[in-house]
């Protein structure tokens, strides 16, 4: 049992060891929510605590992937899902993405779930009774976006909070994507502080620098490596997109804008800009919102390149 190939979230891995160690031995184990931020591993390490589970003869466990957004109601769960693929076998479901969860199976969800008593449940449908075995099927939950859960429903599951990786962490998942480079540890590590705090930003990196390495028959990673390689795909401080940069260069200029002064001279609605860019700004501290958003001394040392 081990997360060993997967970098950092040591508490993660402790807490999902454990409750391997708990399945060997009773043969389920609670009904988990792998929650955090968007790029942050839950799938990785969901994917793999599926693959160490085995059926009850030693044999691999058979497993089904599902995003919620693709299950329209009750009853196409029960007919396309439940009845060829779960019903009376030994299988492990992973449902990604469970804030999208249609309301009318969240209902059927808390019965089903409801096990306070027994590992084995019966949900009616209809004029049909649907047996459940949760010592042959395991439930697996994952969402970024916990708080639309409805609360009853997470109440039934146990949740496996993620934390946000360190810049070592972020260096590692790169370093270890790149295997045959040797890299500069201070430029390996200003590699890692473009990623945004996000081990599927850092892959993604990995994989452009891999490519990056291998067509100019590159070994060694240092300054002059990471001049060329951040000039040619255009990679800010700290990884902010160009759009966040003009909104930096906006509030540098006109000293403070309020959200609706941005959104006109950025061209993004309100939602985009509070959604897709300010939580970034506001989490490095590039920008303040103090009634109007304003650029903080931070934010103008990155304009002037300093933060590198």
């Amino acid at each position: 049992m081990s997360f060993d190939h997967l970098v950092g979230q040591e508490k993660i891995k402790k807490k999902l060891n454990y409750y391997l160690k708990v399945y060997n031995a009773k043969n389920t184990c609670p009904f988990l929510l792998f929650n955090g931020q968007k790029g942050i591993g839950k799938t990785e390490f969901a994917r793999s605590f599926v693959r160490q589970l085995k059926n009850k003869d030693g044999s691999k466990r058979n497993a089904i992937e599902l995003n919620c957004g693709s299950l329209k109601n009750v009853e196409n769960f029960f007919t396309q899902i439940f009845i060829p693929i779960i019903m009376d076998n030994e299988v492990t479901v992973f449902l990604d993405e469970a804030h999208e969860l249609p309301q009318d199976l969240t209902n059927a969800f808390l019965t089903i779930f409801n096990t306070e008593k027994s590992n084995q449940r019966e949900f009616q449908f209809r004029e049909n009774v649907f047996p459940f075995d949760f010592t042959k099927q395991t439930f697996l939950f994952a969402t970024t976006e916990s708080d639309k859960l409805f609360p009853p429903f997470k109440d039934r599951l146990t949740s496996a909070d993620f934390e946000e990786y360190t810049r070592q962490d972020l260096a590692k998942i790169i370093s270890s994507f790149c295997k045959e480079i040797k890299f500069d540890s201070n430029y390996l590590d200003k590699l890692a502080s473009t990623t945004r705090g996000n081990a599927r930003s850092s892959i993604k990196l990995a994989r452009d620098l891999g490519d990056f390495c291998d067509t100019d028959h590159i070994n060694y990673f240092g300054k002059k490596q990471f001049d060329s390689f951040i000039d040619i795909l255009g990679i800010n401080p700290l990884g902010i997109s160009e759009t966040e940069k003009n909104i930096l260069d906006i509030l540098k200029e006109h000293g403070s804008c309020s959200l609706q002064e941005l959104s006109a001279k950025t061209g993004l609605s309100r939602t985009a800009l509070q959604r897709d860019h300010e939580v970034y700004l506001l989490k490095k501290g590039l920008m303040k919102i103090d009634v109007k958003r304003i650029i903080t001394p931070v934010g103008k040392s990155l304009l002037r390149g300093a933060n590198w």
